[in-house]
């Protein structure tokens, strides 16, 4: 059996203590030439620890029993469209009818994840009305505008500031009409409560049905355009596959187990994931969407597995064979939201659909090494490869050769990709 000394060979500083030395603050450029505005890493680490009392088990649980934690960044929407060209991201059509009816037109796709709610949050917080006073009409070719899809955490923060943008083309028409009814000041005009009223005296208003129906007779039929295009890249590289982005995310997750050194097999006891999605829109939606996240990487983690014979076809064809995890697989999880204001998101939004999967699974292999001392290199980990890997058969057999191309200097709306070399 494994000895603790053994299991901790290497590098013998606290995972948690290395990372927090390790930080990207606020509001900086990294070397590659990415810019972060917002970052709630450090209290994604120190909360998921404290909440985990990560000090009172790391290296300390018994043979079998371990805890791994890990940290991790995501996009909020892909810097580089699909094709690449200066075309907006993303779009958005208002309509306002004079019964005061909201209509809110976008070519995102609702597959899920609550985008359409987003879309009506957004406009209700700019008009001071309630969401379900809102119409939206997405996914519908024939009346919405484009948007490149609902793919890499985009919709919240593209779709989002468009929406904004349109609903400021539309305000100043509202608040025209209001102040000549009130014989108020526009400057003393806000929208709330479903009202256009006075800033300083409450009770001096008119509803929002109201100020519609006077500022289409004012100005005629209401409606208007919102676009949205990510920031350019502080610098001319265009980095990875999807260049910039406009914010980062980032997520923490410790995950406790135990794992039995006689069959391999891994019982998780629990979650904790922290995730900084910047300001939370609905906190209910994105907990939610963080507690999937933690489903898709515990299925990568130990059970999802591409496997092939040799003429090709797959020896797991169909979802009977091929499993996922179900809630009798999965353990508690506990999360933890913390909220940053980004300064690109519209209200200070980030992305929260795909970012908290990705710590997980490293934290899941880092508590089996924790728990009986070795490293499994690749997913899923199963019971096969952890007894190798004890027996001391698990082993790389060799090393890609990968050249690295050329690197491209590019910057959004310009087209082109430019080599290095050219």
């Amino acid at each position: 059996m494994c000895s603790r000394i053994s299991r901790r060979a290497g590098l013998s500083a606290d995972p948690i203590e290395l990372r927090l030395k390790q930080l990207v603050e606020p509001n900086s450029t990294t070397v590659n030439g990415l810019h972060v505005s917002s970052t709630g890493l450090r209290e994604c680490i120190e909360r998921v620890a404290e909440r985990a009392e990560w000090q009172k088990k790391f290296s300390k649980l018994p043979f079998g029993h371990g805890v791994g934690f890990a940290a991790s960044s995501y996009i909020s929407g892909a810097g580089v469209p699909i094709y690449w060209n200066n075309m907006p991201h993303s779009g958005v059509q208002i309509k306002l009818d004079r019964s005061g009816g909201v209509a809110v037109f976008c070519g995102s796709i609702d597959i899920g994840q609550g985008s359409d709610s987003i879309l009506a949050y957004a406009v209700a917080e700019e008009f001071g009305i309630d969401p379900a006073d809102i119409r939206v009409l997405t996914a519908d070719t024939d009346l919405t505008p484009v948007d490149l899809g609902s793919y890499s955490s985009r919709v919240t923060v593209m779709t989002g500031n468009a929406a904004i943008q349109a609903c400021g083309k539309l305000k100043p028409l509202l608040l025209d009409a209001a102040s000549e009814a009130l014989e108020i000041p526009v400057d003393d005009l806000e929208f709330a409560d479903g009202k256009v009223r006075s800033a300083s005296l409450h009770d001096r208003a008119i509803s929002f049905a109201d100020a519609v129906n006077k500022a289409e007779g004012k100005h005629g039929t209401l409606g208007a355009t919102g676009s949205y295009w990510p920031p350019k890249n502080p610098r001319d590289f265009k980095g990875s596959g999807v260049g910039p982005t406009p914010a980062y995310s980032f997520s923490t997750s410790i995950v406790e187990l135990h794992c039995d050194s006689v069959t391999g097999e891994i019982k998780l006891d629990k979650v904790w994931i922290a995730h900084d999605c910047g300001r939370a829109f609905n906190p209910l939606l994105v907990e939610g969407q963080t507690e999937g996240s933690v489903y898709m990487a515990l299925g990568e983690a130990l059970m999802e597995e591409q496997i092939f014979r040799k003429n090709g076809l797959h020896k797991i064809p169909s979802i009977l064979e091929y499993k996922s995890p179900t809630t009798l697989e999965i353990p508690e999880i506990e999360t933890i939201l913390v909220e940053t204001d980004d300064p690109e998101g519209p209200y200070g939004a980030k992305e929260a659909g795909q970012g908290p999967l990705l710590p997980v699974v490293p934290a899941v292999a880092n508590a089996v090494y924790d728990a009986i001392g070795v490293r499994i290199h690749e997913v899923p980990i199963t019971p096969d490869k952890i007894l190798r890997a004890l027996d001391g058969r698990l082993k790389p057999t060799s090393i890609p050769d990968f050249k690295f191309p050329a690197p491209i200097k590019w910057q959004p709306g310009d087209g082109i990709e430019v080599s290095q070399k050219s």
